[in-house]
């Protein structure tokens, strides 16, 4: 796919500037160098989030304060295209996005707001690269790790951050979480081109008919095996029909298979057979027994509350009783105060009988109890006429619900003397609805019968079996594994050449792409075969890294119509030989490389960039930003020396910082 960075753009959040833009030579290994903390390491972020990635990994700071808008021009097939996007603020990123496409693009001054989205730039970008509508496996119907890949997908190809370009856990970008490790290895042989648009295409196909195929083999069996059931049941058929009255009983006695099955389509046929029923009868048995339920659910609710008054009112007798019991005890204990007080009265010196004080001095206790006396008797004489009222309003209630009890069975009785009545029509109608159910599942059983030897199902299974045939042969001489066993190969042998020029600890070890891993392995000449995180050495890490997103590269540019952009983005490869540098003096900002060994080590790096983008064939750019100095690389074939960010000269125009400090936004010190 061609797709390479003709220049990236800044807008300033700050008005009254220019935009920055930063361009880029097609089909060359284009450097910027310079020191830490003038934005190197942004450009990969820049280029990611304004082709459409899901979140923005554009570091926080100076950067993002004094931006507005990203975006970068690119060439495709189709002309060039600008695709920006807003600097997301607090949220992970924008789904807002601006395009413009034209043969040669003239970048706006300014963009106030987008024209359209990231859902819409991914679809235009898929159709860009011609990817296939269909996932790497049929049986997943196109969805999860196994879906259609996407233009997002081949990004792993294309980013080698600072993060990644030397690690020896992980190859690819992005390929440290799972999500985007499973879908890098179902890709893979798309990619490859061990497995084309036409091969997926077949390939689906084949499972679609294979999953067809299974489903008519299995109606074909159950038709098969229904219909010999059927068979072997087939007396217990005609028994049936014999007891409903269908058929007579000398076709009970014929044991002639085509003559009973003749008899029994007949049967089929026909119509349900039923006798006439009286509507007039009907109608005013109904109208008769709606009035009797409507009455018993009356009289069921009176007997509910007479019973409800008789159960109310033993509890009150109840209650009474217990007072008038209570009366009583306490009448018994103010009696003797009656005849402390007539003591009192007839004796002159009358003490009491139990503490022995004389009663005149407590005289008023003793009318208190008196006075308390004679109220508990009038209370008592209340309460004992209260039962004869009880028992009047007893028998009352006990006659209405005894009333109500003869009504009930009444109506019951008249109730199910019309149930008894619509008996023979009752089941009148259960014999009809037999007869119905019946012929309704013979119908269906003769269906079955006579599918078993349906030449249409016979046909279809000969027509999926060929077409199933016919791909198979055709995938077979495609011979995937083969294709993509070859497809390694040369690969391996790519990344051996690259390999031996670089800085490998071994320069003739074997060395092969593991797809299924993601990672490399290194053998030597005894056999032992390594994969990369076992191996030691920065230097061993970067070069590895280096030769197989290269090789794939090259790869790529000799298939027909790749989907995979001719872009490759490195993030300062020569870190590595810049420890011991930068842990001498942590405070410079710009580390030489002293040693000539380690100098000439990423000179040989710059020296394969440079000689890729001239001899691979087809179009193809690679983008470094790094740390080393033009006296390392400069000179060399193929390199295109973009920038210095050296001396105060970063990214982002110092203009820009200091009109957003004047105007008193606070902006990071970087």
């Amino acid at each position: 796919m061609k797709l390479q960075v003709v220049e990236i753009v800044l807008w300033p959040r700050k008005g009254g500037f220019a935009p920055r833009r930063v361009p880029f030579a097609l089909n060359s290994a284009n450097v910027i160098t310079g020191a830490s903390k003038t934005g190197k390491s942004s450009i990969i972020p820049i280029i990611d989030y304004c082709l459409a990635s899901d979140r923005c990994s554009i570091p926080v700071g100076l950067i993002r304060q004094t931006v507005s808008w990203f975006g970068i021009v690119v060439q495709t097939d189709e002309g060039q295209k600008l695709l920006a996007r807003p600097e997301p603020g607090k949220q992970p990123s924008s789904g807002e996005m601006y395009l413009a496409e034209a043969e040669k693009i003239s970048v706006p001054p300014v963009i106030s707001e987008g024209n359209t989205t990231v859902k819409q730039v991914k679809t235009m970008l898929d159709r860009v690269a011609q990817l296939t509508n269909l996932g790497t496996d049929a049986d997943n119907q196109g969805s999860g790790y196994s879906g259609r890949p996407s233009f997002r997908d081949l990004m792993a190809f294309c980013f080698q951050p600072q993060n990644v370009v030397a690690n020896p856990d992980v190859l690819f970008y992005r390929a440290d979480t799972t999500e985007y490790r499973e879908k890098l290895r179902a890709i893979f042989p798309y990619v490859l081109g061990a497995t084309t648009p036409e091969s997926l295409e077949k390939r689906w196909e084949l499972d679609c008919l294979k999953r067809e195929l299974r489903v008519k083999q299995r109606e074909v069996e159950a038709y098969a095996k229904a219909s010999a059931t059927w068979r072997a049941n087939l007396e217990n058929w005609v028994r049936e029909a014999y007891e409903l009255g269908l058929i007579d009983k000398e076709a009970l006695k014929s044991k002639d298979e085509t003559h009973v099955l003749s008899i029994l389509s007949k049967l089929v046929e026909s119509e349900v057979p039923e006798k006439p029923i009286s509507a007039d009868a009907l109608e005013d048995s109904a109208i008769e027994y709606a009035e009797l339920q409507k009455e018993e659910s009356s009289l069921n609710g009176e007997l509910a509350e007479v019973r409800h008054r008789l159960t109310r009112l033993s509890e009150l007798k109840g209650s009474v009783s217990q007072y008038e019991i209570s009366l009583g005890t306490r009448k018994d204990r103010l009696s003797l105060s009656r005849w402390l007080r007539n003591q009192a009265q007839d004796v002159s010196e009358a003490t009491c009988p139990i503490c022995a004080q004389s009663l005149k001095s407590h005289s008023a206790t003793v009318d208190a109890m008196c006075d308390a006396l004679a109220v508990v008797e009038s209370d008592a004489r209340r309460v004992s006429r209260a039962p004869s009222v009880f028992d009047r309003d007893w028998v009352v209630l006990n006659d209405k619900m005894r009333e109500l009890t003869d009504k009930l069975n009444a109506v019951s009785v008249r109730r199910k003397g019309i149930e008894q009545r619509s008996a023979k029509a009752k089941q009148q109608r259960l014999a009809t609805n037999q007869v119905a159910r019946y012929l309704g599942a013979l119908e269906q059983a003769l269906v079955v019968y006579y599918g078993r030897e349906n030449p249409g199902a016979a046909k279809a299974l000969e027509e999926i079996a060929g077409r199933i045939q016919s791909l198979q042969s055709e995938l077979s001489k495609e011979n995937y594994e083969a294709k993509l066993a070859s497809v390694l190969k040369r690969l391996k042998k790519s990344m051996e050449k690259l390999a031996s020029k670089l800085d490998a600890e071994d320069p003739d070890a074997s060395v092969n792409l593991d797809i299924k891993e993601l990672t490399v392995r290194v053998g030597d000449a005894s056999g032992r075969s390594d994969f990369l995180w076992q191996l030691g050495s920065g230097a061993n890490w970067l070069t590895y890294h280096v030769a197989a997103t290269l090789a794939l590269h090259a790869l790529f540019l000799r298939l027909t119509n790749s989907p995979v952009p001719g872009l490759l983005a490195f993030d300062q490869p020569s870190q590595v030989y810049f420890p011991r540098k930068l842990a001498s003096k942590r405070g410079d900002l710009d580390p030489k490389i002293d040693d000539d060994e380690d100098a000439e080590a990423v000179r040989r790096f710059f020296e394969v960039f440079g000689m890729a983008t001239a001899t691979f064939k087809g179009d193809f750019q690679i983008i470094v930003v790094d740390h080393a100095s033009r006296d390392i690389w400069g000179g060399l074939e193929g390199i295109n020396p973009v920038e210095e960010w050296r001396n105060g000269k970063k990214l982002v125009p110092l203009a820009w910082i200091e009109a957003m400090r004047l105007d008193g936004s606070a902006i990071a010190d970087e």
